[in-house]
């Protein structure tokens, strides 16, 4: 994973010099490998508070963690469309019951 992460510097120019953006390239690559959101947060837990300067390139990255994090909290939220798998029987009790047959 941080082999990646320079090969992404380095073809973003810029180097391996700025250790900061690096760290947070790889944290962000680690909260886009999450299948969970407490994964995901605890990947976000590892972002430095105070030595990412605030460059295009770290806008992107942090941009990019949000996202990744924006899928992970959407995959866990209840599907409210009726006819996807596992809302039937909630469907079925509730006007299936009432009605009647000729």
């Amino acid at each position: 994973m941080r082999g990646a992460a320079f090969v992404i510097a380095v073809g973003l120019g810029i180097g391996c010099r700025d250790k900061a953006l690096e760290q947070l390239q790889a944290i962000q690559h680690e909260v886009c490998a999450c299948k969970t959101p407490s994964c995901g947060e605890a990947a976000l837990k590892k972002v430095p508070q105070q030595d990412v300067k605030a460059t295009r390139d770290s806008q992107a990255a942090a941009r990019k963690m949000m996202e990744c994090m924006a899928k992970l909290y959407l995959s866990e939220r209840p599907s409210t469309d009726p006819d996807s798998e596992g809302s039937s029987s909630s469907a079925d009790s509730g006007s299936g019951s009432g009605a009647a047959t000729p």
